[in-house]
């Protein structure tokens, strides 16, 4: 019965909220400015996020500059992903660092697969494609130059690749 009472608490306000905005005299110019400014205020507000202990959040901001290293290595280096550093870097910016965090998510080559992964854990389906296509090749070739005695390496490399792959397949395309 309570609920019931909460449901209703919440729908009688919600419906003074949409009312207040229909008969209020400002034109949706003005509406949209609301809303665009609300958007910015929800994604500044990283700030909730940052770790509280300076060192630790000192820690992050360091962890975010070798995985932005390693990713940037990644688009020069075949084999090497790109996407997953720069989803480790933005985690840890998240908590170290508001400026870092808010440059990787607004940067126009990065900030759309992180933003991606954030709201959908969705991964394009060229890199879903790059991947497999990478991981096969390495697979292969390590088949072909691994020694014998080192098959072993070869044959967990190529079940920890297909696993992979099985994962990445079951993510939404974005």
């Amino acid at each position: 019965m309570i609920n019931n009472d909460k449901n209703s608490h919440n729908n009688f306000n919600d419906a003074k909220v949409s009312e207040s905005l229909n008969n209020s005299d400002t034109s949706k110019s003005k509406q949209s400015k609301i809303l665009a400014n609300q958007t910015v205020n929800i994604e500044s507000d990283v700030g909730h996020n940052l770790h509280r202990h300076k060192a630790v959040r000192w820690l992050f901001l360091l962890l975010g500059f070798v995985f932005i290293g390693i990713g940037l290595l990644g688009m020069v280096l075949p084999g090497l992903p790109t996407t997953v550093f720069m989803i480790l870097a933005a985690a840890c910016w998240a908590k170290g660092s508001e400026r870092f965090y808010n440059w990787i998510m607004n940067h126009k080559l990065f900030g759309k697969m992180v933003k991606d992964w954030q709201d959908k854990r969705a991964m394009p389906r060229r890199a879903k494609y790059l991947a497999w296509s990478m991981m096969t090749i390495s697979c292969v070739f390590m088949f072909y130059r691994m020694p014998a005695h080192l098959t072993w390496v070869a044959v967990l490399t190529t079940i920890f690749c297909a696993l992979t792959a099985i994962w990445m397949a079951r993510l939404p395309d974005a």
